[in-house]
Parts: structure tokens; sequence; C-alpha cells
């Protein structure tokens, strides 16, 4: 393969573990080091010699952020996670539909007040892409469509941190 292939899939993979470290520093620079360190030890000790998936490191990423304060750390994540993830969604079903970027911009800041209050734990894929769907049905009816196109993908990708 490729080296610059095999390069690209290893940053996809860290991805979330990167975004998890920038979230928490801003709450506790130690927590995030002891976070990352934490959870590289995890794949280190499990994973050495074998193929790590993407719902891997999602489920690792829960196990260790669920433990600490309460799943406060795990709320944060995926707080954050949801909105990169609804952020990407919603550029790509709007590339050529007569969406500003700032419409783009208010539908993610929208999206992150439908989240405000809700319990990360047990919130389930099905809700977020509820809250996804009035936002779309609010903006344009042909984004609505695709999304709902596209909704068995994006449930598929929310269930590896989201509960069903």
């Amino acid at each position: 393969m490729d080296e610059q292939v095999v390069k690209y899939r290893e940053a996809k993979i860290m991805e979330p573990i990167y975004r998890m470290y920038k979230v928490i520093e801003e709450e506790d620079v130690l927590k995030a080091q002891t976070l990352m360190s934490v959870t590289m030890q995890y794949i280190i000790e499990h994973y050495s010699g074998k193929p790590l998936r993407p719902a891997d490191v999602q489920q690792i990423l829960r196990a260790v952020l669920l433990r600490e304060d309460d799943g406060k750390y795990y709320a944060l994540y995926v707080h954050n996670e949801l909105q990169v993830k609804v952020a990407e969604w919603l550029t790509l079903l709007c590339v050529d539909l007569p969406v500003t970027l700032e419409q783009l911009g208010d539908m993610v800041n929208r999206f992150a007040d439908e989240l405000n209050g809700q319990d990360y734990i047990t919130l389930k894929a099905s809700g977020v892409i509820g809250i996804l769907k009035e936002i779309a049905a609010d903006v344009n009816l042909l984004l609505l469509e695709r999304l709902t196109l596209n909704e068995s993908i994006y449930l598929t990708e929310l269930q590896t941190f989201l509960v069903q």
C-alpha cells in the first residue's frame, strides 16, 4: 500500500483522540495529558499488531472518558464530536445548494443550542438525526431529502460513540 495512504489512514484514526485532547485541554491540561496517555497505553496494550478501526477508537474513548468526573469529559467530547460531524455533513450536503456560509454556520449553531442540556451519556443517534432533520427542513427541502437519503450512513457513524 502506498505510504501516503497508510499515513492518511493513521491520521484519520487519530483525529478523534486529538479532538478529545484539545477539548479537555481547555478545561484542564493535566487531565488532558493523563487521558491521552491512558488512551494511548490501552491502544498499545490491546491493539499492537492488530487493525484499529475508527469504531474501536470511539469505544476506547467512551470507556476512558466515562470514568472521569461522572462523564463530564465524555459530555464535552461528544458535544464537540457531534458539532464536527454535523458541520462536515451539512457542508457536503449543501455544496451545490443556494445555502450561504452564514446559513451553514447558523445551522451548526442551532444544532449546538439544541444539544444544550442533553444527557450525552444516554443521547441516542436517532435523536441527533431528528434534531438535524428539523433544522434541515427549515432551511431547504432538498437538504432534508439528501439528509434522509444518507441517514443510515450517519446513524452508523453516530452509533460508534452514542447509544442506539
